[in-house]
């Protein structure tokens, strides 16, 4: 369903001709608002990068931050490298952010090498080179998933932002400082060194009021158009009985969109079981 569809169904349902175009959309968007914070929807996830600086404890969430699903911080650097072909050692230009156990990635670097120690800008690894390293040369380590609390805990375990180290949980902090219409998360400990962090959120999808199609109007229309119907019978004041009929429909479509979204995406077949009625 388009949304020119939805605003020809709103009007053909509700037999009122005089909604404005700004009506039409209002009713859209609230009944988007609902569904959205009701339901969390595989299809509506996203996945951000980031960066945690050294002393500073605080992320941003991004503009369309809905909620978390995870959030994983890795170590991570990139730096020009040289290096002779069939031996374990490279010379990098900086050795900042490089780790034992990180896994590296160039230009003539072994398949899988890993960083088996540090002696300033010698780097040892655990594969021989491929051929003469000369080139950009990226270190990553190992993705490491944060335990989310809430401020109070952050703050009660690690009263000294000054005190550092790998961070291990997050919470929601508040609104932004440079923003305050969005919100920044807070990780415990303050990191010790730069860190890359990956989020898996849910997001707040354009409206199909803005983008004329949309997930939900694809794909599940009926809680959309119910939404739609609630809100815009709401503003009319209209008619109990046909409230209680729209509110109900709406209902039984959320319903089955959260058996979708809440039941059937968290799950498969092999770990649950199949769908059974029992036989009578």
């Amino acid at each position: 369903m388009t949304y020119t569809e939805l605003k020809a169904a709103i009007i053909a349902y509700t037999e009122n001709q005089s909604f404005t175009s700004t009506n039409l959309a209002t009713f859209t968007r609230q009944a988007e608002q609902r569904i959205y914070n009701s339901v969390q929807i595989a299809n509506l996830r996203k996945n951000v990068t980031g960066s945690l600086t050294v002393s500073n404890s605080y992320l941003a969430c991004p503009d369309d931050f809905l909620s978390a699903y995870s959030l994983a911080i890795f170590s991570y650097a990139t730096t020009t490298a040289t290096g002779v072909n069939d031996t374990f050692v490279i010379t990098v230009a900086s050795n900042t952010n490089i780790q034992v156990g990180q896994y590296v990635f160039g230009t003539n670097i072994g398949t899988a090498a890993q960083v088996t120690a540090i002696n300033g800008t010698a780097i040892t690894l655990s594969v021989k080179n491929s051929g003469t390293v000369a080139a950009t040369v990226i270190f990553q380590g190992d993705y490491k998933y944060l335990l989310s609390k809430d401020v109070n805990f952050i703050r009660e375990v690690y009263p000294n932002a000054r005190g550092t180290g790998e961070p291990k949980y997050y919470a929601i902090f508040g609104p932004r400082s440079t923003n305050v219409n969005e919100l920044s998360f807070i990780v415990g400990p303050t990191p010790d060194a730069g860190y890359n962090a990956e989020l898996h959120y849910y997001y707040y999808p354009p409206s199909i009021v803005d983008e004329e199609t949309s997930w939900l109007g694809d794909n599940f229309d009926s809680a959309l158009l119910y939404g739609c119907l609630v809100e815009a019978y709401t503003y009319m004041k209209g008619e109990q009985d046909m409230m209680v009929l729209y509110d109900t429909k709406y209902k039984e479509a959320l319903m089955l969109l959260k058996n979708l979204g809440d039941g059937k995406q968290r799950g498969d077949a092999y770990r649950d079981g199949q769908v059974k009625i029992p036989v009578r």
